[in-house]
């Protein structure tokens, strides 16, 4: 049943819509990403300071919720249900998402600033007087925290932990254990742990993948033919092209692509909105976000997959460090699950400002986050990636619906 409702959200025209609303932005802009390198660059540097949550925390809390679990694991999952080619499409999605991730980000953060607010799309939609759908999306993101922000990378993590003879029970109780002071500390704890965790986990990952890869350059254009054959559908027996082998790797690329960077589900914007970020720097800063993790950390997750012949990640490290691999990957998969559960913790906290006072409702919300992430650490993989897709797809439609309708007002 979870399969069947997944494949129906996650249908061409879902796929169609969040690619064309990403194309729309990038032509619009006349492709910003390409025009304004530098600009870009620099609003790094240029971040605003704050007595409560600074701009560069804030991307920092948006990358911990964007680069992780999903450019690793997802990766490595997308390829084995898609082919190599689920790749190349997770590259072309994710080139006109940088658009769609920065049109969210201003519009969200610009709306904020105007009411003085923390925003998101919730607010957004309420605004426009669309009530209904504003509570849909709160709901919604709410949802996809325990599954995409939390189940999904404890089960992750767990994966890794179990085959260095960890058993599950402990990988999940440990886990949820270090979970409860950054989760029950508040926004401001979450955005200064994820300062702290996101560059170091990030650099210590693509450095061990791109060692990999690096140690196998000559594999490296097969892997290339590989990616591009498998993405039209080629047999490796000649007998021309497949259809379902296109659809497959096409759907699998991006919906893997949207459970990584997460663009057009409005989760981002929460984080900036919440941080002293101008909507020009919170836009620039989705650009930066979906590079990072798509054209970064998945393409080199990939490319050490393919280059290794691997299945999965924890093949991959055992392939090329023995031992000593699996202690790297599960520290890297375990610092990201954490950054990202965290994360998604300060997008659901605010949305629950949104439909209630808080008060209560985040302490039973803060408890259930605790609960999930055990259970993730010891519950069936594949069901719980098709339940991240679908509250993933469920984010999307309210997000992209307030951002057509709001087009006019983004600035490039």
């Amino acid at each position: 049943m979870l399969d069947l409702i997944n494949s129906l959200l996650w249908s061409l025209p879902t796929m169609a819509l969040l690619t064309g609303t990403g194309v729309y932005f990038t032509f619009k802009s006349r492709f910003y990403p390409l025009r304004r390198i530098k600009e870009i660059i620099k609003s790094v540097k240029n971040t605003e300071s704050s007595t409560e949550i600074s701009s560069l925390r804030g991307l920092m809390t948006a990358l911990g919720g964007t680069v992780g679990v999903g450019s690793i694991t997802g990766v490595a999952y997308a390829i084995t249900q898609g082919g190599a080619g689920a790749l190349f499409w997770m590259w072309a999605s994710s080139f006109f998402c940088m658009m769609l991730k920065y049109a969210e980000n201003y519009i969200t953060v610009k709306e904020s600033r105007l009411q003085g607010i923390r925003g998101s799309a919730a607010t957004l939609l309420k605004s426009m007087g669309k009530n209904k759908t504003a509570v849909f999306f709160a709901i919604s993101c709410i949802l996809a925290s325990f599954g995409s922000g939390n189940m999904a990378q404890a089960n992750a993590f767990s994966l890794a932990a179990t085959e260095m003879g960890i058993d599950k029970f402990t990988v999940g109780l440990a886990f949820a254990l270090l979970l409860i002071p950054a989760v029950t500390g508040g926004q401001k704890i979450i955005a200064k742990v994820n300062g702290i965790l996101v560059p170091a986990a990030a650099i210590l990952f693509t450095a061990t993948a791109f060692g990999i890869t690096l140690y196998n350059f000559k594999e490296i254009p097969a892997a290339f033919a590989n990616i591009f054959k498998s993405a039209f559908g080629f047999s490796q027996a000649g007998a021309g092209i497949t259809g379902t082998a296109i659809s497959l790797a096409l759907r699998t690329g991006v919906s893997k692509g949207v459970f990584s960077h997460e663009a057009g589900m409005g989760s981002s914007p929460i984080a900036h909105a919440a941080a002293s970020t101008s909507p020009l720097n919170a836009a620039r800063f989705g650009i930066i976000e979906v590079f990072a993790d798509t054209f970064a950390v998945s393409t080199l997750t990939a490319l050490a997959l393919l280059t290794t012949h691997s299945e999965t990640t924890e093949e991959m490290f055992f392939v090329c460090f023995g031992s000593l691999g699996g202690i790297l990957l599960t520290f890297s998969l375990g610092i990201f699950a954490y950054a990202a559960v965290i994360s998604w913790c300060f997008y659901s906290e605010s949305l629950i400002g949104f439909l209630t006072n808080k008060g209560v409702w985040v302490y039973v919300y803060r408890f259930l986050v605790i609960i999930s992430a055990f259970f993730g650490c010891i519950y069936n993989a594949e069901s719980i990636w098709s339940i991240a897709d679908i509250f993933n797809a469920l984010m999307l439609f309210p997000n992209l619906y307030a951002l057509i309708i709001r087009r006019k007002e983004i600035l490039y």
